[in-house]
């Protein structure tokens, strides 16, 4: 049976049986694979600890005529803040999920990997809401679905001043284009958006609340219009912020 080593980010897991777990990772070399770890929540199992959300981890694997599995791995770096905190566990759930959700199977992007290996500090460190939405943005630019925050998504006029964004149409819209139905977009969250995209991971990135809730209100609703539904994982969020 074929083996073979990998390095990645855990995306996702899901139990089944009585100790087995699927678990999705984003790979260095392959992109993102679903793998099979059986016996892994037993107690004894040396994987037991290496293979939870969030974890980067190395791992040797081995192919199969249906399925691919775990047969070893191990921790390169375990972000314990992440699992200590409901609300910072969420955040980073938001990330992860769309980021799970939004790519294919087995297509590597070496930049998406190095975005996942570098938000993780700031997920488990800082502000997890910003680090999350500065993750969401430039995700979205690196998979081709960014909106277009600077120049008019009809026109292509240059955004100056406060303006709107229209999600249909694909981005911000000029005062000449704009209509009822879009989304107010101030020129602080302009900028908040121009600083997302260029952040470079390093040290600690800061938004005022205006910044921070109305970008997220266009990063979720340009997310449910891609995927259809409003993910599992914003629900919860929604639902611990009216607690």
């Amino acid at each position: 049976m074929e083996t073979e080593k990998i390095e990645g980010v855990i995306l996702r897991t899901t139990d089944f049986g009585d100790a087995n777990r699927v678990v999705t990772i984003y790979t260095k070399d392959f992109g993102k694979l679903e793998l099979n770890a059986y016996g892994c929540r037993r107690a004894k199992s040396s994987m037991s600890g290496a293979l939870q959300i969030f974890n980067h981890i190395t791992a040797e694997i081995s192919h199969g005529a249906k399925v691919s599995t775990i047969r070893e791995a191990d921790v390169v770096k375990f972000y314990s803040n992440l699992t200590a905190d409901i609300e910072r566990l969420s955040y980073a759930a938001i990330f992860f999920e769309i980021v799970n959700r939004m790519t294919l199977p087995k297509f590597p992007e070496p930049e998406l990997y190095n975005l996942l290996i570098k938000s993780l500090p700031a997920l488990n460190d800082f502000d997890a809401r910003i680090a999350a939405l500065a993750g969401v943005c430039q995700f979205m630019e690196f998979t081709g679905f960014q909106l277009s925050y600077f120049k008019c998504a009809h026109c292509g006029a240059e955004i100056i001043g406060d303006a709107k964004i229209n999600l249909q149409e694909g981005g911000a819209m000029c005062e000449k284009c704009d209509s009822v139905t879009d989304l107010a977009y101030p020129e602080n969250v302009r900028m908040a958006f121009a600083k997302m995209l260029t952040f470079d991971w390093r040290g600690e990135l800061n938004l005022n609340q205006q910044q921070i809730n109305s970008a997220e209100e266009i990063l979720w609703q340009q997310v449910r219009g891609i995927i259809g539904k409003e993910l599992n994982s914003i629900k919860f969020i929604r639902q611990l912020q009216k607690n």
